[in-house]
């Protein structure tokens, strides 16, 4: 079996060998672990495939992470349906004159090939999946994610635009939950190997003229007990909203974004990955140990510059080896390749 082989195997099940020897004293639940067969992996006898043995999974050799965000999928109509004016009928209006001329389904269509063809073992998806939030979006978006990639290999977070209005946030729970993983007080965790996937929801809904976000005291609470649990792993923090104060206006910024700032220059982690600013951009936070923390925003998945993110990371001597790219429909630009003690 390749190094690559081992990555895919071990990130399907998103335990290694260790993870089996520490977590499984009793008898694993189907839910918990995949199945390991001639060409497949999947979750739990549901799926009417046999519960996992404990096999000697190997922990990977290197773990490749996509990151894409902001894609805006919509099929909002051309004509306002009515009703009185709204945020949601400003949204729209936004569309018709000037985003859905920006957001393209083939630009993000070409990019998921790419991408795929490129074997990433695991996807974070950090929001912004729709425009206004309605049902018929939302339902859109379901259907993206279940062509997107197995479940077990998906991890998103919604975005301002998907939990737009009334009756988003219920929806999204109940038909993105395959890929939202069950979050406790807003955070999900997700093991592959020796990398753990903290996906924070910082979505809310808000009054017109505003898109900030906030993680709130709870989730703030739960991303620390996450981080200081993963310690010694690579610890990847997905959030829609940057969590860095000063990189976009205030009334499109995390409220309580200083505050998320404190908990990672306390807590320490590998990477930082968010949507929401449709650009390019990286910015170093400073951590109590005298390191950086890398903090990366994406561009949209389905702009004219859509591009998403690979990182591969690789246990080396008690740190990471990381290598990041900015892939394209077009290509591969943007390389960086650095140490971490993740």
């Amino acid at each position: 079996m390749s190094g690559r082989e081992s990555s895919s195997l071990s990130a399907l099940t998103g335990v290694g060998v260790a993870d089996l020897r520490v977590e499984c004293g009793s008898k694993p639940s189907t839910s918990d672990y995949g199945i390991v067969g001639t060409g497949a992996v999947r979750n739990g006898t549901k799926r009417g495939y046999t519960p996992l043995q404990l096999l000697p999974v190997p922990i990977p050799l290197t773990m490749r992470l996509a990151h894409l965000t902001d894609p805006h999928l919509t099929p909002l109509p051309d004509r306002w349906p009515g009703g009185r004016p709204s945020k949601r009928w400003l949204s729209w209006l936004s569309w018709q004159r000037r985003r859905r001329h920006l957001h393209r389904r083939e630009q993000l269509e070409a990019l998921v090939d790419a991408v795929r063809a490129a074997g990433p073992d695991a996807w974070a998806v950090t929001g912004d999946l729709c425009q206004t939030g309605t049902p018929d979006e939302i339902d859109e978006a379901t259907a993206w994610l279940q062509r997107l990639a197995p479940d077990e290999r998906v991890l998103a977070t919604p975005g301002n635009h998907d939990v737009f209005g009334p009756g988003s946030r219920q929806r999204i729970d109940a038909q993105w939950a395959a890929w939202l993983h069950r979050p406790e007080d807003r955070v999900a965790v997700r093991r592959f190997g020796p990398v753990h996937l903290i996906a924070v929801d910082s979505a809310v809904v808000t009054p017109v003229g505003s898109a900030r976000g906030e993680v709130g005291a709870a989730g703030r609470a739960r991303l620390a007990a996450a981080l200081r649990e993963a310690r010694g792993r690579f610890r990847v923090v997905l959030i829609h909203h940057p969590p860095v104060p000063g990189l976009c206006k205030r009334r499109k910024a995390l409220a309580d974004d200083a505050a998320v700032a404190s908990l990672l220059h306390d807590e320490g982690a590998g990477l930082v990955l968010h949507g929401h600013l449709h650009h390019d951009h990286r910015y170093d936070l400073p951590t109590a140990d005298g390191a950086t923390l890398p903090v990366f925003c994406t561009p949209s998945a389905s702009a004219p510059d859509a591009a998403a993110r690979l990182f591969d990371i690789e246990p080396a001597d008690g740190t990471f080896r990381v290598r990041m790219r900015l892939i394209g429909p077009d290509g591969v630009s943007g390389e960086k390749t650095w140490v971490s003690a993740g």
